[in-house]
C-alpha cells in the first residue's frame, strides 16, 4: 500500500509539473514543422537537416549519459542511465538507415564525410549542451523528471514525422526505425524506477530545482523545432 501512495503521489507532482508548462508541450506537439512535412513542404534536401543535427546531437547524448553513469548516485541511477545510454548508442545505429534513404552514406565513416563536416545550429543544440550542464552540474532526480516529461513529447513528434514521411516521401519502415525507436514509450520500469528516485530526492524539498530542469528542457525542445523548421523551408 506504501509504495502505491508513493507511486500515485509522484504521478501527481510529475503530472503538476506538466500542467506547468503544457503550454510549451502543446506548442511543440503542434509544430509547424510537423504541418510542414504533412503538407510536402520542406524538400528531401532540406530533411537531410534533421539527420545531420541528430547525427551531432545523439554523439553529444551518448556522451553526456556516459558521463551520468560514471557519477550516478546510486545503483539505480546507474541502471537508468545505462538503459539511456544504449538507446542512443542504437538510435546512431537506425539513424543510418534514414541517412541512407536522404542519399547521405559512410555515415560511421568519420572525420572528412559531410555528416562530420555539417556545423550544427546552434539552436538545435541548446537541448544537449543544456543536458551536458545537467549532466555536470545536475542531479540524476532533475535529469530523469526532465526525460519523463520530455521523452514523450519528442517521440510523439517522432511517430508523426515517420508516418508523414512514409506516406509523402516513400520512406520505408527501415528507414524510418530512427524514429519508430523513439516512438515507442519509455519502459514501465524505467518510469517507475526514476519516479521513485525523484520522489526521494522531491521530499528533500528540491521541487523547483527539478520544475525549472523540466521547463528548460521543453523550451529548448521547442527551440530545436523553431530552428529546424526556420532552416527547412
Amino acid at each position: 500500500m506504501h509504495n502505491n501512495k508513493h507511486h500515485n503521489d509522484n504521478n501527481y507532482f510529475l503530472q503538476r509539473i506538466q500542467n506547468n508548462y503544457s503550454k510549451t508541450i502543446d506548442a511543440i506537439l503542434n509544430h509547424q514543422y510537423l504541418s510542414a512535412l504533412e503538407k510536402k513542404q520542406i524538400s528531401k534536401e532540406k530533411l537531410q537537416i534533421l539527420v545531420y543535427e541528430q547525427y551531432h546531437i545523439i554523439k553529444n547524448d551518448r556522451r553526456n549519459f556516459a558521463l551520468l553513469i560514471s557519477k550516478a548516485s546510486d545503483d539505480v541511477a546507474i541502471e537508468l542511465f545505462t538503459g539511456c545510454l544504449s538507446a542512443e548508442v542504437k538510435a546512431l545505429d537506425n539513424l543510418v538507415h534514414m541517412a541512407e534513404e536522404l542519399g547521405i552514406n559512410n555515415i560511421s565513416d568519420n572525420d572528412n564525410n559531410k555528416i562530420e563536416l555539417y556545423e550544427p545550429l546552434a539552436g538545435c543544440h541548446a537541448y544537449t549542451n543544456y543536458l551536458t550542464k545537467l549532466a555536470v552540474y545536475g542531479s540524476d532526480a532533475e535529469i530523469l523528471a526532465a526525460i519523463l516529461v520530455d521523452f514523450p513529447v519528442w517521440g510523439a513528434n517522432c511517430s508523426k514525422i515517420s508516418s508523414f514521411l512514409k506516406k509523402n516521401y516513400g520512406f520505408t519502415n527501415r528507414s524510418c526505425m530512427f524514429l519508430d525507436q523513439f516512438a515507442t514509450p519509455l519502459p514501465e520500469e524505467f518510469i517507475e524506477k526514476s519516479n521513485n528516485l525523484i520522489i526521494r530526492f522531491n521530499l528533500a524539498q528540491k521541487e523547483k530545482v527539478i520544475q525549472r530542469a523540466v521547463r528548460l528542457i521543453l523550451d529548448y525542445e521547442l527551440l530545436f523545432w523553431d530552428t529546424i523548421y526556420k532552416y527547412s523551408l
